[in-house]
């Protein structure tokens, strides 16, 4: 059996909202799962002293929100910035921990990004992860319970420390065969990888 992808992720991030509409058909191609492991970026750039993009000089953070509009208007979907961006991501978090112990890993993470990314929902409402849940199949209770469950917030916890620890330095990160692919836009190199076990040269 080959191993799944470990798929990285915070809410928190429009990249990882990106790249998780096409990390799964990626995989599947090539005959893989993927585990969506939860994590706290704002957390893991602390620990690691890591770079806040949004912290760049002007011109860069101009050019980073246009191409973060490129990309969303590549994959065809609309990308909003909440008004009250950024929302605390822990309960959302501890939900897709709850999620993936249940199966539901990428469902339920995916709906939680495309109502943050899509339609600025209220992602730290545990009533509306709630209902989120409801409709991956989840129990709405459950999920309502899991935000502000301790199991849940230690998982996030360790999750982000063993990140620190594999090297990991920014997010999405999916690490496939013990190889590292950091971005949205690495996610062609990934495919590449799985359908040849290395980056092959041209020709």
């Amino acid at each position: 059996m080959t191993t799944p992808l470990a798929f990285h992720f915070d809410v928190h991030s429009p990249w990882c909202f990106l790249a998780s509409l096409r990390v799964e058909g990626i995989a599947a191609r090539h005959g893989r799962a993927v585990d969506w492991v939860p994590l706290h970026l704002a957390r893991l750039m602390e620990r690691i002293n890591g770079r806040r993009p949004l912290e760049g000089n002007p011109a860069f953070v101009a050019w980073y929100r246009q191409d973060l509009q490129d990309w969303a208007t590549l994959a065809g979907v609309t990308l909003r910035q909440h008004p009250d961006y950024p929302l605390r991501p822990a309960r959302a978090l501890r939900a897709c921990c709850f999620a993936r112990s249940e199966g539901k890993g990428g469902a339920f993470a995916r709906a939680v990004l495309t109502a943050y990314w899509t339609e600025a929902a209220q992602i730290d409402d545990a009533g509306l992860l709630g209902d989120i849940g409801a409709v991956v199949g989840l129990d709405r209770a459950a999920i309502i319970s899991a935000t502000n469950d301790a199991r849940w917030k230690a998982e996030v916890e360790a999750n982000t420390e063993a990140a620190a620890q594999a090297g990991i330095f920014g997010l999405p990160a999916t690490i496939a065969d013990g190889k590292l692919f950091f971005g949205n836009d690495r996610l062609e190199l990934l495919d590449l990888f799985l359908a040849n076990g290395r980056v092959p040269a041209p020709g």
